[in-house]
């Protein structure tokens, strides 16, 4: 096992922040206002050189590490009762740090194979009395994938929830050139392999932090010969080479061990223009286009004043299910009352408003922050019963909009399973990476 020192920890810290704390009071103020995922990491790394911590970080360390007891258990109960969920870093990580150094964790990552499987391990959480908080929702390659986000509330009122995802998918990419991965590879399968990708997917969200230099190191550390050859190949399969190649000169400006990787160099700008080209394809769809555009950067908090005026303006012409379908993420808001039915996620529309009734309920869609309470209600009401008379084989009569002239003839929406002409080319363009693409 690599060996993780107290100044291991500081010059990650230093790398990422780029500033050099010069006495312990520093080092705390600096990873509190800056990698607060990353105090529990220094402070245990402290401990178990002898440091005598004060009564505050000693509660900061009591915490994350009961946060991780209380993971570890739940991921236990869910292997044995949901064994085809596949965990994502996490505990798989945690066990890779030394004895009495503590990884902090916000909540625990699985995915499933298929969306069957994962609205059953969905349905067991909530027996569990774990509670809906949200879900979102995107259309790859055809099809409509899913990563719910459950809540459960801690014990103590000033500690934030313990969270779980889980997905449909591994990972979005960037939505953009970037393609998103629908399910892992069985080469990809082993523990060091599968994290360090996701670690290296997470850049696309936001920049890499000291606990990621320290994640890498130690799984990599791990990792054995043929298990690093299957993860230099996954890098250059799927085009990570700049983002791989970024984590590694921020290891190596550190005091840990360098990244023993062999990935083969490649231009950046070879890796850019492949990225491009493959994102030309959203272009044939110009709004759309445009829409995931201004989307993506306001999720990742990057969209400048003017641009949010655009999309402000998008949200509130361009309905939720066409934006959907047009490739836009979809957050979903669970209502209460609303009963679960099916065993896939099925997009609903009644006017401008869009839901999925999924097993576990419905999911109210919006593209941004916010929904109406207007919109709660609407989508909170049952679908109108059919007429005594119609048959039970027959369809149920369409539902014309207020205001609609009454000659005119009811539109439905496109079957997810057979999407328009113009939408094929963006559809291609974001085929996700895994078993089904070869």
């Amino acid at each position: 096992m690599t060996q993780l020192t107290a100044d291991d920890v500081v010059s990650a810290l230093t790398v990422c922040c780029g500033e050099e704390p010069e006495n312990p009071a520093e080092a705390v103020a600096l990873v509190r206002q800056s990698q607060p995922s990353f105090a529990a990491t220094l402070y245990s790394a402290w401990q178990a050189e002898g440091v005598d911590l004060d009564p505050g970080l000693t509660y900061e360390l009591d915490l994350a590490r009961g946060r991780v007891e209380f993971y570890r258990k739940v991921a236990a109960g869910l292997a044995g009762q949901a064994p085809t969920l596949v965990p994502l870093k996490g505990l798989e990580v945690a066990a890779q740090y030394p004895d009495g150094i503590v990884r902090a964790m916000n909540d625990l990552d699985f995915v499933a194979p298929t969306e069957e499987d994962m609205w059953h391990a969905v349905q067991l959480l909530l027996a569990d009395g774990w509670d809906l908080h949200t879900a979102t929702f995107i259309r790859l390659w055809r099809k409509i994938h899913v990563m719910v986000s459950l809540r459960r509330p801690h014990v103590s009122p000033y500690a934030l929830p313990y969270g779980i995802e889980v997905a449909s998918y591994v990972a979005l990419g960037d939505l953009n050139g970037v393609r998103p991965v629908d399910r892992l590879p069985a080469e990809w399968a082993a523990p060091p392999v599968k994290n360090a990708l996701m670690l290296i997917y997470e850049r696309f969200e936001q920049r890499y932090r000291a606990r990621d230099l320290v994640d890498a190191t130690l799984m990599l550390g791990a990792a054995t010969p043929a298990e690093r050859t299957t993860l230099a190949a996954a890098i250059e399969r799927l085009g990570l080479q700049p983002e791989y190649a970024e984590l590694a000169e921020l290891v190596a400006g550190t005091s840990l061990p360098p990244l023993a990787v062999p990935v083969a160099a490649r231009a950046r700008p070879v890796i850019r223009a492949r990225r491009l080209a493959r994102g030309v394809g959203f272009l044939h769809r110009p709004v759309y286009g445009a829409a995931r555009h201004l989307q993506r950067r306001s999720v990742s908090g990057k969209i400048s004043r003017s641009q949010l005026r655009t999309w402000s303006g998008i949200q509130k012409r361009m309905p939720v299910g066409a934006a959907l379908r047009g490739g836009l993420l979809a957050f979903g808001l669970p209502l209460e009352g609303v009963p679960g039915r099916g065993t896939v996620s099925v997009l609903v529309e009644r006017g401008d408003l869009a839901w999925i009734d999924t097993p576990v309920g419905r999911f109210l869609l919006t593209i941004g922050d916010d929904v109406t309470e207007a919109a709660v209600e609407e989508a909170s009401r049952p679908a109108p019963a059919a007429p005594a008379t119609v048959p039970q084989s027959a369809a149920p009569p369409a539902v014309v909009p207020p205001g609609s002239p009454k000659s005119a003839p009811p539109k439905s929406p496109a079957p997810e399973s057979a999407p328009a002409p113009a939408e094929t080319a963006a559809a291609d363009a974001a085929k996700p990476v895994g078993l089904s693409s070869g």
